[in-house]
């Protein structure tokens, strides 16, 4: 995985050089005035776009095939990856178009319900997709000792039931609906920063080398993004990251097979999920609010911690639950291997 490092340590350049060309152009969809020059880098002033998602995806683009070429896979990896780059492309366009209709005519995307159908049926499509590819989506390893359970044909709906939770989850780490006012910049790649890594990690027994360049290559996009994306931040992760964020992950899970070591790897997004569900529950039945804020990153800040503590303990929380999902994987190894 040598040259895979070195393709790493160049998204990092890629995700700079990329930030810099696209805020200014962002920002005249949003401003309607191109400038070049794009202000204090410690400051800001309102004219910082969303967008975050595109800048991601096209440093994935570069280091996947680059990987993929250094790693020498094969032709059914191939076509792992570009089922994977085109389920991720589609997901961000997705988030793109509502990121466009916020900035620039000030709208709220499209209704909770069909954000959730395009999610269930893109999700869906991709598993099929890779079923014909010959992955097998449907056989998922259950805990405790419990082996294996094929699902066939009725993985697909499953897996993008699971898919769209998943992506939800990690929209809600970012913020509310897409108001970057009740996030916390940069939060949310941090946090799948480290759950990638952590899949990367856990992939490293050799057996699943396409899913653990995978995992490398999205924090890779991540690192590049946050050159940009940290407080303060001068591109927001937007829709569009959220929904390439999550969309990768979910990938990763279909592809790697292994579902609880991704559902580790991706447990701090799910909490905050967990927590805004319990909030409105709560607000629904006894009109009365349980945190203070909609989501667990927003409860905190409101409670009066800094920005920068809440980002270390959500990074530091996801590292520990990284390690569920090493032991994961040397659970699966071991049954296999018994």
């Amino acid at each position: 995985m040598k040259l895979t490092f070195i393709i790493f340590a160049l998204q990092l350049a890629v995700g700079g050089m990329l930030g810099r060309l696209a805020i200014p152009v962002f920002r005249k969809m949003k401003t309607g005035k191109f400038e070049v020059y794009i202000g204090d880098r410690f400051g800001q002033d309102n004219s910082e776009p969303r967008g975050g998602g595109a800048v991601m995806f096209l440093s994935l683009i570069f280091a996947c095939f680059a990987g993929a070429a250094a790693e020498g896979l094969g032709a059914a990896d191939l076509r792992g990856i570009v089922g994977f780059v085109m389920y991720t492309g589609l997901m961000t366009a997705v988030g793109l178009a509502e990121d466009y209709d916020r900035d620039v005519h000030g709208g709220i995307g499209m209704k909770s319900r069909y954000r959730v159908a395009v999610k269930l049926v893109v999700s869906a499509g991709f598993v099929a997709l890779m079923e014909l590819f010959g992955y097998d989506c449907g056989v998922v390893l259950l805990p405790f000792r419990w082996g294996y359970i094929d699902l066939s044909w009725a993985g697909i709906p499953l897996n993008a039931i699971i898919m769209t939770v998943l992506i939800t989850a990690v929209e809600i780490t970012d913020c509310q609906r897409g108001i970057h006012d009740t996030g916390i910049d940069g939060l949310c790649a941090m946090v799948m920063f480290v759950g990638f890594l952590g899949l990367f990690a856990a992939f490293g027994d050799g057996r699943r080398e396409l899913a653990r360049l995978l995992s490398l290559c999205a924090a890779g996009s991540c690192a590049g993004y946050l050159i940009w994306g940290l407080r303060p931040s001068k591109l927001y992760t937007g829709q569009s990251g959220g929904m390439f964020l999550g969309s990768a992950m979910c990938g990763i899970m279909v592809l790697s097979g292994l579902h609880g070591a991704v559902m580790f790897s991706c447990a701090a997004a799910v909490t905050e999920l967990l927590v805004h569900l319990l909030q409105r529950a709560v607000f629904a039945r006894k009109k009365k609010l349980l945190f203070k804020g909609a989501t667990l990153h927003e409860h905190l800040r409101n409670i009066g911690w800094t920005e920068s503590r809440i980002m270390a303990v959500f990074a530091a929380a996801q590292a520990v639950f990284c390690i569920g999902a090493a032991a994961y994987s040397i659970y699966e190894s071991k049954l296999a291997v018994g």
